[in-house]
C-alpha cells in the first residue's frame, strides 16, 4: 500500500484534487470528515473536547464546531490542546480505513494537519496544494460564509505556503483557472497510478 499526503492551507484546492482522484478510483481519505465523524455523536474524543473546553461546545449530543472555533482559533495554547485531543482519535481512525484497505491500493490521505498530527512521517510522498492568500481568502468567504477577516484569521493559524513548499515533495499551484488546476491535477494523479 502507498500512502500519500495531501495538504495545503483553506481554500487551496484540496478538496477538488481528492474528488478527482476519487473518480480515478484511488482511495481518499478525508481527516475533516474522520473528525466530523467522531464529534457528531457522543465518543471518546468528544467526551476528551468537552472536559478540556466545557460543556458549552456539546449541542444536541454532537459538537459544535463554531463555538469550539470561537475558542480556539485566537489562542495558540488552546489550538493546540484541540489538536493534541482530536489528532490521536483522528489517526486511531485512520488505522482503522487503512487496515481495511488493499496490499496494492494507492491511498490519499487528506489532512489539513498532516504535519502537526505527525502522520506526514508515515506517507511516502506528501502533495502540497497552493494557492495565494487573495485566491484562498476569497474561495473561503464564498464557501465557508465567512467575512474576509475570518478568513484571514484562519489562514493566519495554519501553516504558511512557504512551509509546504519547503516540505512537499510534489506541489500542484493553484492559481489560475479551475482547468489549468484540474489538469495539473490530472497529470500527477496519473504518475502515482503508474
Amino acid at each position: 500500500m502507498r500512502l500519500i499526503g495531501v495538504c495545503g492551507r483553506s481554500g487551496c484546492g484540496k478538496s477538488i484534487f481528492c474528488d478527482i482522484a476519487r473518480q480515478k478510483g484511488l482511495v481518499v481519505i478525508d481527516c475533516d470528515k474522520v473528525y466530523r465523524e467522531l464529534v457528531s455523536k457522543p465518543s471518546q474524543c468528544l467526551a476528551e473536547l468537552e472536559i478540556a473546553f466545557g460543556n458549552d461546545i456539546i449541542e444536541n449530543g454532537a459538537l459544535n464546531r463554531k463555538k469550539l472555533a470561537s475558542i480556539v482559533f485566537n489562542s495558540a495554547e488552546k489550538l493546540a490542546l484541540l489538536n493534541e485531543i482530536t489528532h490521536k482519535h483522528i489517526i486511531d481512525r485512520v488505522d482503522e480505513i487503512l487496515s481495511t484497505c488493499a496490499e496494492d491500493s494507492v491511498v490519499l490521505l487528506d489532512a489539513p494537519t498532516l504535519f502537526e498530527s505527525g502522520i506526514s512521517d508515515r506517507c511516502e510522498l506528501i502533495i502540497g496544494i497552493t494557492a495565494s492568500d487573495e485566491a484562498c481568502v476569497s474561495r473561503i468567504t464564498e464557501r465557508d460564509n465567512l467575512t474576509e477577516t475570518q478568513a484571514l484569521e484562519r489562514l493566519s493559524n495554519q501553516k504558511s505556503t512557504e512551509f509546504f513548499l519547503e516540505n512537499c515533495d510534489i506541489i500542484i499551484y493553484n492559481e489560475t483557472t479551475l482547468t489549468d488546476f484540474k489538469t495539473a491535477s490530472e497529470e500527477v494523479l496519473e504518475e502515482l497510478m503508474q
